[in-house]
């Protein structure tokens, strides 16, 4: 079991650099630990972060390492062009983008706070650039199953891009986490 040390994950929230919406999000999820461990997703009310949804999603982590969207919000599903919901979101990747991805899902659940800017092309042919986070949820399925609470800034003003175009977007350009957890003794 993971030893969280929450001054430490707070430290991670300002230092990571995130913008006002992921910030929002990151300081809420601060503000519902408990014990010293991140919040279960039950702790996490809806109601408390309404502007955030369209971009929130509950991602799980099962055993075989697949990854799960067990929730996602209006942006998330516009972004990607379909709903993730139920779906391996590792499986949606493209395929040279699913190692980095896997691996930065796996270090959150080892005990980090994740952020990752990436540039996306519109149909108009301007750049913009998404921030997206991962945060550690706390508590294990029955089944071994962790969760991470996601957060992507990005809004769609139209549904200004095609799937090629988010594929093409896919190449990091920022992906850094910062480790909230004990060192072992």
């Amino acid at each position: 079991m993971l030893q969280y040390d929450e001054l430490a994950a707070a430290r991670a929230v300002e230092l990571l650099g995130f913008g006002k919406m992921n910030l929002q999000l990151a300081r809420y999820w601060l503000s519902q630990w408990e014990n010293g461990a991140p919040p279960l997703r039950g702790a996490i009310k809806p109601r408390q972060v309404k502007r955030l949804l369209p971009g929130i999603a509950i991602l799980e982590m099962r055993s075989d390492r697949s990854v799960i969207c067990r929730l996602a919000g209006s942006a998330l599903a516009m972004g990607v062009g379909v709903d993730p919901t139920g779906k391996d979101v590792i499986a949606l990747t493209p395929p040279e983008f699913r190692a980095a991805r896997l691996a930065r899902y796996c270090r959150v659940l080892d005990g980090a706070v994740s952020r990752c800017v990436k540039p996306l092309q519109t149909r108009f042919g301007t750049v913009v650039l998404v921030e997206d986070i991962q945060l550690p949820l706390g508590g294990v399925g029955e089944d071994g199953a962790r969760q991470i609470l996601y957060h992507a800034d990005w809004r769609p003003q139209t549904l200004d891009r095609s799937i090629a175009e988010l594929a093409d977007g896919c190449a990091t350009t920022i992906d850094e986490s910062y480790p909230i957890v004990r060192a072992a003794a």
